[in-house]
């Protein structure tokens, strides 16, 4: 199978291929904002190294968050309108699934804890075992909300965003957390196929994007009358 990943979900995005059981190739598309501006050029390029068409894409994958309601949004469009156009399937994958599908370093039988800046003093945090299978449902909230039960799982904590453990960062003083790359659009790709080896239909209206947090918007409780 050849599987194409996007991720564009958090501030630095990439693109993944991954052909029969492996990653093969990765590129960064940099920092965002921009990631619109250089995403299919970025796709092309990728796949003429491996001398592939998009036409020859057996699956598409993207991350659907939590992160920046932009970078998902371009992300999820774009494998959207690709798995549409080429009628292929399209998996969505959580940002913080990818976190501990790509630990190298946590212990064998640690339960790994992704954790990622969700501002407002808060972390987003998921809970998966060494699968990269989820053990309990994402949440947000502050640092002393979530350590209780960090600690029950004695788990490892996981990131690509170092700086939320600085002394004045969300997670400040919570000690040994393991560093991954910020790019994880292979790991990405490796969750989809093995989603898609076991079923997964794949159709693209049925991904969402994973905000966790709910909207900070909300509608008017009254009817507004119309403007004359």
């Amino acid at each position: 199978m050849n599987l194409l990943a996007i991720n564009t979900a958090r501030g630095e995005g990439d693109v993944a291929l991954l052909c029969g059981g492996g990653v093969v190739g990765e590129l960064s598309l940099g920092r965002a904002p921009g990631f619109d501006r250089v995403l299919f050029a970025v796709i092309g390029e990728l796949l003429a190294g491996h001398n592939l068409a998009l036409s020859e894409i057996d699956a598409f994958a993207a991350a659907t968050g939590p992160g920046s309601f932009t970078g998902i949004r371009i992300g999820l469009s774009a494998a959207k309108a690709l798995s549409e156009a080429h009628n292929r399937p399209l998996v969505g994958v959580s940002s913080l699934r990818a976190l501990a599908k790509a630990v190298t370093e946590a212990r064998p039988d640690a339960v790994r804890v992704p954790v990622l800046d969700a501002r407002r003093g808060e972390l987003f945090a998921g809970f998966y075992d060494r699968n990269a299978e989820p053990v309990a449902p994402e949440t947000v909230g502050d640092w002393t909300s979530l350590e209780p039960q960090i600690r029950n799982f004695d788990a490892d904590l996981v990131t690509n965003e170092p700086q939320i453990f600085d002394p004045a960062g969300p997670a400040g003083g919570a000690g040994r957390f393991l560093l991954v790359p910020p790019t994880v659009a292979g790991a990405i790709a490796l969750i989809a196929a093995g989603q898609i080896a076991s079923g997964c239909s794949g159709l693209p209206e049925s991904v969402e994007a994973n905000y966790i947090r709910r909207p900070s918007a909300s509608p008017p409780k009254w009817a507004q009358a119309a403007k004359r």
